[in-house]
């Protein structure tokens, strides 16, 4: 007899994760993107004097709220910042989207 369950996980079997699914080489880059925006958000950060909670608070100010673990989780570079903590981001720290995203700097 086969149990068919809806929208449910039949028990002992473990829900796939969306990322195991993905290649190597995507999830390495992925990684690689990370570390680099999380390290040029907090240079950027000490350029600017200001500590992870006055940055965070400006991040109020821009409608963008935001965790300790996730800001901090973007800045070690362990994930990557969503489009509005991007947007807030690159206001709050008054660099290019091309620097913060890609290291580039525009000779305008």
């Amino acid at each position: 007899m086969t149990l068919v369950f809806y929208g449910m996980v039949p028990p002992g079997n473990i829900m796939p994760k969306r990322i195991h699914d993905l290649p190597e080489e995507y999830l390495i880059a992925q990684r690689a993107l990370a570390q680099a925006i999380g390290g040029r958000v907090r240079a950027r950060r000490a350029q600017l004097e200001l500590t992870q909670e006055h940055l965070r608070a400006r991040m109020d100010l821009e409608f963008v709220a935001i965790s300790r673990t996730q800001y901090s989780r973007i800045e070690n570079g362990e994930t990557l910042p969503n489009a509005a903590e991007i947007i807030a981001l690159r206001a709050i720290l008054d660099v290019s989207f091309d620097w913060l995203l890609l290291g580039v700097t525009s000779n305008e």
